[in-house]
């Protein structure tokens, strides 16, 4: 029962809510309940919504406006104010941390902020000499802050002035210590989170007339380089952070210190019980509309607060079906001086407009509301909010994994595949001290973390391998340490192997930072050196608030207009012919096709569509008009949602002259185009020098963010922009006919299955293409004293013949099964039989850059690294990366291999397997069963098609025993293989000593990604 001021909580039936304090325990036998009081608990609505307290600060004027910006985020953003503010931040952080505050450590930090912060001041036109200026005048008090509140005991004259202007005590402050800057903290018991300027330690002297107290407390100090106007937002941030760092350093913390940068003074803001009380209140209303888009909507019927749910209530489930459903954005608060200052007014009207469906001639805004949307029609308003409805199914499965970090512990977690427990530090250097670039980053740190296990760290023999989980190389993971340290430190891997992990971590791990909570008591015991984390996988959802910023600036009075007559209402492209070049002007290696590609590009005033088939040379027609256009004094933009397509295209325009840039994570990039990379470059040393390598080169390059959504994919983003456009107007698409790279065997595949027989063979030799082995004769000898691959042809020499172009292999003979832990899949059986041809095809002379293996599943291309690792050219890819990496030879793993027939989704992604088998030049090897993918109707047909051709091969039962290959692999992980069935040794490239029968119950109850988010990067 929820009275005084929670009883007007907007709680529904099925809500979830925590509830914090003494409760009182009703009378009555019929209806066990408990009693909510405004005096004696608080009550955190859906506590799963960690809602940043800036955005609560900011409610108090129009609960609106935080919600909208946390669903937009603009890309605009970067203003005078904001960027002297942060710079002065980070100034005012390092004196704190290094307990300098001389004139000359100043002017260092000023020098070193602004040289780390040019792009910031190329963003807002401001010269290094104006911006030192401006720095040094902002700076100006902090010396005489530290010689005042600085020390170890409070000074004579360091008075904190006091929020409540009623209160008789005064009091005086000493800062004794600095605990952390930026500490990032996420609290799900009060459903916030928040980063604190500074947490420190105070000494506080109060003194009431003749009573004297002094008291040592750990505190929130909030930095602010502005004027106070605000304050009260500013305030109510302060007491928001109190009860973020109570939680985590596990002591009470009553008031939080505000200062202003401008001022002298330092002021304390109590966290007084009503003022927080209606913080949460204001919270709690966020949260209730923010369930509607970010999380799964609860029951809509509402409790009667006071008098709680009837028993009818109770067993018709509140009747939700048949309640409206519940916006997830309050009303606009229709103050027009407020309205058109605000810097989110025209997400708001766009919100209004389209999601809201408001139609308004009388109120306060409706002049404005008018300026801003009367432009949009029905197509438009319906164009943006089904698309925008997309984005937010993407939301919600991020929002659901975020929240297992704090509802599943470790080990339940990592069965999810989403997290590593128990694990241990090992090593640790400076950022600056390791071989890897996150430059234009915040990553300072880098750790190696490997599995505890009681008595041995990280036993080699032992435990769970780190591959056999979504988290891989490249991912944003959290690091916490349980139960009571959530988020420590926020980072991304670096290097992942079997055992070990290395991570580019934002802040340090020391014994300090991790001890200083009050409670450390509780902390999952390690040894008396060691304490244990958990590494969880993070989902970063501000990238979809950039999508939806890009989809909004369409749809905006002063926007896109062009794009959105071509892309909404689909307003038809113009051509001029007059542009187009002469056939003496064009490239004389290129095709007729490709020339009429480069001609269509070059005669566009708008948009020209070229729909190149697979191998008909994409990558080259792309490359000779971005040629074009920088020599006709155009600048481009690349983009390609893999990093592997842009990079190849980048390869035949590094041949010539052309400046590029390349935007992205080096370690992501290709390693000739690397250099290319902001990152590559020494560090800017002035405005000028940092504005010609962003302005400069007419090619910048760069990948774009993707939706894999599987309900996202079913109401619409399946169909992609290209599509949209060659619909509404065939007469804008180029077809690329002649493909040059699949010999006709393998095209016959995609043909059969994807194209209708519109793919043909640029030329009689890539017709007849074959690949033939340097040394055949060495496969005579892979079959270990009194092995065979039983009475027929060895299924290896067959698949490996020059004549045999495409080859499925069925592995149904041996019941090679998937296997499973957790959500995960993979098949060890096909891995193995994968690591017998590689070590045939090195074996026989093959260079390792002359094939590669593919999966669509990435834990499938886990294992297979590791069993490979010794293969440092080889390649290993999922189908998405292996876009423009074509090969002589491709080997396809399919993984699924099951007894109820069940191919998962990936399987039928026709994209993704025409991808897949349109990436070889003479040779393309499928490896899965033939059982399992018959029952899917696209790999039925080309099962078919493989039984008509008699390109099948069936393996025999021992075949994953047959063969022996010396040498090639370094010993193999147990936890990530199969055992054997056989009495013979384990198949292995490893050196006879190290080979060796596995324990039979190794297979039992494993397994991988589960299917849908397998490919996801």
């Amino acid at each position: 029962v929820l009275k005084g001021d929670w009883a007007t909580t907007d709680v529904r039936c099925g809500d979830v809510v925590n509830l914090i304090g003494d409760f009182t325990s009703s009378e009555s036998d019929q209806t066990p309940t408990i009693v909510l009081t405004s005096s004696q608990n608080i009550l955190i609505l859906h506590p799963d919504i960690l809602i940043p307290a800036t955005a609560i600060s900011d409610a108090s004027v129009c609960s609106r406006k935080p919600l909208i910006s946390t669903l937009v985020r603009s890309g605009n953003e970067t203003t005078p104010a904001t960027v002297w503010g942060n710079m002065l931040h980070e100034i005012m952080q390092s004196c704190l941390a290094s307990g300098n505050w001389g004139p000359s450590f100043l002017e260092e930090r000023i020098d070193h902020v602004l040289r780390a912060g040019l792009e910031r001041l190329v963003r807002i036109d401001v010269g290094i000499e104006e911006a030192r200026v401006e720095l040094r005048t902002r700076a100006q008090g902090l010396a005489k802050f530290s010689q005042k509140f600085i020390r170890g005991v409070p000074r004579h004259d360091a008075y904190l002035t006091d929020s409540r202007t009623t209160s008789t005590i005064r009091a005086r402050l000493a800062l004794t210590d600095l605990l952390d800057v930026e500490e990032n903290i996420w609290s799900p018991t009060y459903g916030l989170k928040g980063v604190v300027d500074a947490s420190m330690q105070a000494h506080i002297v109060e003194e009431d007339g003749l009573k004297r107290t002094e008291h040592s407390l750990t505190l929130p100090l909030e930095i602010k380089t502005g004027r106070r106007e605000g304050s009260a937002a500013h305030r109510a941030q302060t007491m928001l952070y109190t009860l973020l760092m109570s939680e985590r350093y596990g002591v009470e913390v009553s008031s939080g210190l505000l200062y202003y940068t401008q001022f002298e003074e330092v002021t304390r803001v109590p966290a007084s019980r009503n003022e927080l009380r209606g913080l949460i209140l204001g919270r709690n209303e966020l949260a209730s509309y923010m369930i509607q888009r970010w999380g799964t909507p609860d029951a809509s019927q509402k409790v009667g607060a006071a008098l709680g749910p009837t028993s009818e209530d109770i067993a018709r489930g509140a009747a939700a079906s048949s309640v409206t459903p519940r916006p997830f954005l309050p009303p606009t608060i229709d103050d027009d001086w407020a309205c058109s200052r605000c810097y989110n007014v025209d997400a708001c009207m766009l919100y209004r407009k389209a999601v809201d469906g408001v139609e308004d001639r009388s109120s306060s805004i409706a002049d404005l509301y008018e300026r801003k949307t009367s432009h949009l029609t029905v197509r438009h308003t319906e164009f943006f909010k089904h698309w925008e409805s997309l984005i937010a199914l993407e939301e919600q499965d991020m929002n659901r994994f975020r929240k297992e970090l704090w509802m599943m512990t470790a080990s339940a977690r990592e069965k999810t595949g989403r997290c590593f427990a128990d694990m241990v530090i090992v090593h640790h250097v400076p950022l600056s001290e390791h071989k890897i670039d996150y430059s234009n980053s915040n990553r300072r740190h880098v750790y190696t973390f490997e599995r505890f296990s009681p008595g041995v760290i990280a036993d080699k023999s032992k435990g769970k391998s780190l591959l056999t989980g979504y988290i891989t190389k490249g991912d944003a993971v959290v690091i916490s340490v349980e139960p009571d340290l959530l988020a420590l430190s926020r980072g991304f891997i670096v290097e992942l192997e079997p055992t070990r992990v290395i991570i580019a971590l934002d802040r340090e791990l020391t014994s300090r930072v991790i001890t200083r909570n009050q409670s450390t008591g509780s902390l999952k015991p390690g040894t008396k050196q060691n304490i244990l984390f958990r590494i969880d996988k993070d989902e970063l959802s501000t990238g979809l608030g950039r999508i939806r910023d890009n989809l909004a600036q369409l749809f905006y009075a002063k926007g896109d207009v062009k794009r959105l007559s071509l892309i909404v209402d689909l307003d038809a492209p113009y051509f001029d012919d007059v542009l187009a070049p002469t056939e003496e002007e064009l490239p004389g290696h290129l095709n007729v096709s490709q020339k009429a590609a480069m001609k269509k590009v070059l005669a566009a005033r708008d948009y020209a569509l070229i729909l190149g088939m697979p191998g008909t040379g994409k990558t080259t027609t792309i490359a000779e008009i971005i040629k074009t256009l920088v020599a006709n004094g155009k600048t481009v933009l690349l983009t390609s949602y893999t990093h592997s397509a842009v990079d190849t295209i980048l390869m035949k325009l590094l041949e010539t002259d052309i400046d590029v840039l390349r935007l992205g994570p080096a370690d992501k990039v290709l390693p000739g185009v690397q250099p290319y990379t902001l990152g590559a470059k020494p560090l800017a040393t002035s405005i000028q020098q940092l504005e010609k390598r962003l302005l400069a080169p007419p090619v910048v390059a760069t990948t774009c963010l993707s939706i894999d959504h599987r309900d996202a994919k079913k109401k619409g983003l399946e169909v992609s922009l290209f599509r949209l456009l060659c619909d509404a107007h065939p007469q804008a698409v180029v077809d690329l006919a002649y493909q040059y790279r699949m010999n006709e065997d393998i095209m016959l595949i995609s043909n059969t299955l994807i194209y209708k027989d519109r793919l043909k063979c640029g030329t009689k030799e890539v017709a007849e293409r074959s690949f033939v082995l340097p040394n055949p004769g060495a496969l005579d000898y892979i079959h270990p004293a009194g092995g065979s691959c039983g009475a027929g042809e060895c299924w290896i020499q067959k698949v490996l013949h020059p004549s045999c172009k495409a080859i499925f292999i069925d592995t149904d003979p041996m019941s090679a099964k998937e296997s499973r832990v957790g959500d995960l899949v993979q098949n060890e059986w096909e891995a193995l039989l994968i690591q017998q041809l590689v070590g045939a095809l090195c074996g026989s002379g093959v260079e390792e850059t002359r094939f590669a293996i593919i999966s669509l599943y990435r834990q499938q291309n886990k294992l297979l690294a590791h069993l490979l690792q010794a293969h440092k050219d080889l390649e290993i890819m999922t189908a998405d990366k292996s876009q423009g990496r074509d090969k002589d030879c491709i080997i396809i793993s399919m993984v699924r291999s099951n007894d109820a027939g069940s191919t998962g989704d990936l399987l039928k992604d026709w994209r993704r397997i025409n991808v897949a088998l349109t990436r070889a030049r003479s040779k393309l090897v499928i490896i899965g069963s033939r059982t399992t993918l018959s029952v899917d109707p696209l790999l039925s047909q080309f099962l078919s098609l493989m039984g008509e051709k008699r390109w099948i091969v069936q393996v025999p039962a021992n075949a994953a025993t047959c063969h022996g290959f010396p040498n090639q692999a370094p010993e193999q992980n147990p936890s990530l293989l199969p055992s054997t069935r056989s009495s013979r040794p384990l198949v292995s490239s490893a050196p006879p000593s190290r080979k060796g029968k596995l324990d039979e119950g190794i297979l039992r109850g494993r397994g991988m990604l589960k299917d849908v988010l397998n490919d996801l990067s």
